[in-house]
């Protein structure tokens, strides 16, 4: 049966290392906490009995009008957003909010990078789009093969074999053997 070990210190008890202290102490500003965009620098796995694992990520943040700085982000199978946090890779950019009373930092879970289920309507959108076989969106980092290409050639008129076009390296009219307009399609 599987269970979660719930290590020392709990929700968010980490603290910034001595002389990583992120900014300092101001008097009225314990509960204030300024959201922040950052990229994530590294990941340290804490021990733990069972997985999955404590973590705690290095970021550098980015706060608009002053230079930026290094904290840490704890996250524990325990903490309340757990379940819905999108685990980042090293130099994700993600949003983050930081208490500069306390020096906490914690993923901005308003943030959609950091949202699972953000995450999954949107590989949900792009499935439904590989499916229908419409191009990728513009911007992702995708490229055929498999190819959408159009039913007949433009050039000639003649039918184009879709399904052979579509995973040709570089695919072109069977019958005037011009190439066909292709765009990558969508897909993971």
């Amino acid at each position: 049966m599987f269970h979660r070990h719930h290590d020392a210190g709990g929700d968010h008890a980490a603290q910034p290392k001595p002389g990583h202290e992120a900014a300092p102490h101001q008097p009225g500003r314990e509960q204030q906490w300024e959201k922040i965009i950052g990229n994530v620098v590294d990941k340290r796995l804490l021990p733990a009995q069972y997985p999955p694992h404590p973590k705690i990520f290095g970021v550098q943040l980015h706060p608009d009008g002053r230079e930026p700085f290094r904290a840490e982000v704890p996250v524990s199978p325990n903490d309340w957003n757990w379940e819905n946090l999108y685990q980042p890779q090293i130099g994700d950019v993600r949003g983050f909010v930081f208490n500069p009373a306390s020096g906490e930092t914690r993923f901005d879970m308003t943030d959609g990078r950091n949202s699972w289920a953000v995450q999954n309507a949107k590989a949900d959108a792009l499935m439904g789009a590989m499916l229908k076989d419409q191009p990728a969106p513009m911007g992702e980092s995708v490229t055929g093969p498999p190819w959408v290409v159009p039913a007949s050639c433009p050039t000639c008129g003649a039918a184009v074999d879709q399904a052979k076009a579509a995973m040709d390296l570089a695919p072109h009219c069977a019958f005037c053997h011009q190439p066909l307009p292709a765009q990558p399609r969508a897909r993971f």
